[in-house]
């Protein structure tokens, strides 16, 4: 039999993305679809056919999120309700260093504007605003956890959970 050592851990802080983050992700393509409607002259019906591109951001932050990970060599264990979250795939099955979370946070927000704003050169003006506006979108809740990141203890640890991430001190 194997010696296991067991941490305890102390909750330091919880970032949590509820309805109301939801919400304001929703209410945030109004007025982008408005602007780009009136700045662009683009018909508004052609912006809501291209809505059809967003579920391709979940995957493009799924991707990023497996090849960092692989590259890193970490063992990352995805439960399906993380597929549905606001950080579209990224987790654990135990909790993290605060270096892994940073670097995995940060490699997926700044590939995935990078590669729609890539894309958006290749794609029709409504898919490719819809793309690159819903790819900036959906970053904020990466985006505002890193940022809660950067005011805690580098000894911290990162356990993902359905709709939060929870920062934590452990006593090992």
């Amino acid at each position: 039999m194997e010696n296991q050592t067991i941490y305890s851990y102390k909750l330091v802080r919880r970032f949590r993305w509820r309805l109301a983050g939801s919400l304001l992700q929703l209410l945030l393509f109004g007025p982008v679809f408005a602007a780009a409607a009136r700045l662009l002259a683009i018909p508004a019906p052609a912006l809501v056919v291209s809505l059809a591109v967003l579920p391709g951001i979940a995957i493009i932050h799924l991707c990023l999120f497996r090849m960092y990970v692989h590259l890193r060599g970490h063992a990352p264990q995805t439960t399906p309700d993380m597929l549905f979250s606001p950080w579209w795939g990224a987790g654990y099955r135990l909790p993290v260093p605060l270096s892994a979370y940073r670097g995995a946070e940060a490699t997926v927000l700044a590939g995935s504007l990078f590669l729609t704003a890539f894309l958006y050169v290749w794609l029709p003006v409504p898919y490719g605003i819809t793309l690159f506006a819903g790819a900036i979108i959906a970053a904020l809740p990466r985006l505002l956890a890193l940022l809660v990141s950067l005011r805690l203890p580098k000894h911290c640890r990162v356990k993902y959970e359905n709709r939060s991430v929870a920062f934590l001190l452990t006593d090992g």
